[in-house]
């Protein structure tokens, strides 16, 4: 949810009950008594060696100054471990007040406060962003804002303390970045040739420990029908702690790997080297059971990871298919059953797919090779553009979404993906991850256009089945009109924001926050090879732009719907 919940507090009754117990008022260093409400955020330069300093609680201090020097407290609190921030909590919540449970990130705008008579306090501002006790990030929607309630009392002394507030901290953007990073889990795609990412974020000081932890728990439940593991069933860190010491990340792991096949224990210890991988402190990974390190056979595997993709893009030049070598057009062999070729896509090198092309609006057509003149593969009322995945399969769907996508091999045979969560709305865009686990949707509904990325769901003999549950992402967006895959965990929305009302193309992490690229004026197809350096975009006039710096250059003109493979 992008809109952080609160809780009303019953006040009088929590005041009454913290007050007549013993509370210990502590206090230091003086607070501004007067002048106006503003939010605090003293963080260092990036690269400096100063840390922020928490102060505690001043004596006299009004309901506002304590809630205010908590929150500045709490800023500087990755350092301590909150111990100066529980200086200004009071009764239970100074032992039970969970700061790890969730981060709230708000905007750069200031915090701003209100008090009721009674001394309970309301903390006000406009999310950005929150990430969860197991580090996944959601960004907020457009003017979400975050209200945090704190009810205060006063001690035997005469002193206000916080006695009762919501679990997790409020930071700002600064201090987010200050503290914590992005680091990738990886899972295995379920044919055990690909690696796949989860996006998760840590705060740096505890990040091997905790990728290491929510690996070995496995996926979210999102992504856990798309995905597998060779993680044994019950493995966990025996010592709870993974322990870096020049540069050597040392886990120690629970008994049930040594039960596991070989082949069982090399994957896993690859998803372990991989995940560990973006610690920069981490050069290499020693995997134990006990005291002793756990046995591996045979050479690594060699896992596919964010596939390459080489080649130029093609597009549709003079009624035709052609690759844009950057200086000329090339055509590729033409189709006699193709009238009016649209949206092509490609296979990725080395698989067993074929060139398709939308013939018009309604028919799925392949491309001749030199074996034969292509076949028409698919027919459907306005299908949307075609992905290929990495097994072959080209996927497409009706605009008009009744519930199930198409998906069609070079042979003709078709697999109808379920996907229940579209039945009755408009399929805009349909993009396959490079590893063939994830879709990535672009629908509107109730003129509402949402991005969603899903699992896929296989069967034995990689046919697809089904789209799982879908998680949103991209939520800081106010419209989108295509998307496609950039990098293994980043895709390319086409679209508009609150920041950007001119469509352009915004760089949506998976499990994380969205960034603007300058806008392309009537942009309509956009595609990429692999990272945002490679994104071409396509526009209505029939321009072909690429990225040039912080800008675009064009690159052709009269060609229409770019592609690269996927």
């Amino acid at each position: 949810m992008s809109t952080v919940p609160t809780r009303r507090r019953v006040v009088a009754r929590l005041a009454a009950a913290v007050t007549a117990a013993v509370l210990a008022a502590a206090g230091c260093v003086s607070l501004p008594d007067s002048g106006p409400v503003t939010a605090a955020d003293p963080v260092p330069q990036a690269g400096s060696s100063v840390a922020l300093l928490a102060y505690g609680p001043t004596p006299d201090a009004t309901a506002n100054q304590i809630v205010q020097g908590f929150l500045r407290a709490v800023a500087a609190g990755g350092g301590d471990e909150f111990a100066v921030a529980r200086e200004y909590l009071a009764g239970p919540a100074a032992e039970t007040w969970n700061p790890r449970a969730q981060v709230r990130v708000y905007t750069a705008r200031d915090v701003t406060y209100s008090q009721a008579e009674d001394g309970a306090v309301r903390a006000s501002a406009v999310a950005a962003a929150s990430v969860d006790s197991q580090g996944r990030y959601t960004e907020a929607a457009p003017d979400s804002v975050i209200e945090l309630d704190f009810t205060l009392a006063r001690t035997a002394s005469g002193q206000w303390r916080i006695v009762d507030l919501d679990d997790g901290i409020l930071v700002s953007p600064v201090v987010f970045e200050a503290q914590y990073d992005q680091y990738q889990l990886y899972f295995l795609s379920p044919d055990g040739e690909a690696l796949v990412p989860e996006v998760r974020w840590y705060p740096d000081r505890s990040a091997s420990t905790l990728i290491v932890r929510h690996l070995l728990e496995g996926p979210s439940p999102w992504l856990a029908g798309g995905v597998t593991t060779a993680v044994p069933s019950g493995t966990r860190l025996a010592e709870d702690t993974v322990t870096v010491t020049d540069g050597v990340a040392v886990v120690d792991l629970t008994s049930e790997p040594l039960a596991a096949e070989p082949a069982q224990r090399a994957l896993m210890v690859a998803q372990l080297q991989e995940s560990l991988r973006s610690v920069p402190a981490i050069q290499s990974v020693d995997v134990r059971v006990g005291s002793s390190r756990l046995p591996l056979e045979g050479e690594s595997p060699q896992l596919l990871r964010n596939p390459y993709v080489t080649g130029n893009p093609v597009v549709v030049a003079d009624g035709q298919v052609q690759r844009f070598t950057g200086s000329e057009l090339v055509p590729l062999p033409a189709s006699s059953i193709v009238d009016d070729p649209r949206t092509p896509a490609l296979p990725y090198d080395d698989t067993s797919g074929r060139p398709v092309v939308l013939d018009g609006t309604d028919r799925l057509v392949s491309l001749p090779t030199e074996d034969d003149g292509g076949a028409l593969l698919l027919t459907g009322r306005d299908l949307v553009p075609p992905s290929v995945d990495r097994h072959g399969w080209a996927w497409t769907s009706p605009r008009a979404g009744d519930g199930r996508l198409r998906a069609v091999q070079p042979n003709g045979v078709v697999a109808e993906v379920d996907a229940n969560w579209l039945d009755g709305t408009q399929v805009l865009a349909v993009r396959i991850s490079r590893d063939g686990t994830r879709a990535v949707v672009v629908r509107r509904n109730d003129d509402v256009a949402h991005v969603e990325v899903a699992a896929v769901l296989r069967d034995a003999d990689a046919r697809p089945l089904a789209l799982g549950d879908p998680v949103r992402v991209g939520e800081s967006l106010t419209d989108a009109l295509t998307a496609t895959w950039v990098d293994e965990r980043t895709v390319g929305v086409l679209g508009t924001s609150g920041a950007e009302p001119a469509v352009a193309v915004h760089l949506v992490t998976i499990g994380g926050p969205s960034a603007d690229l300058p806008p392309v004026a009537d942009a309509t197809r956009l595609t990429a090879a692999t990272g945002d350096r490679t994104i071409v975009v396509g526009t209505e006039a029939g321009e072909l732009y690429e990225r040039n710096g912080l800008g675009w250059t064009l690159a052709a003109s009269d060609v229409r719907d770019p592609a690269y493979p996927g």
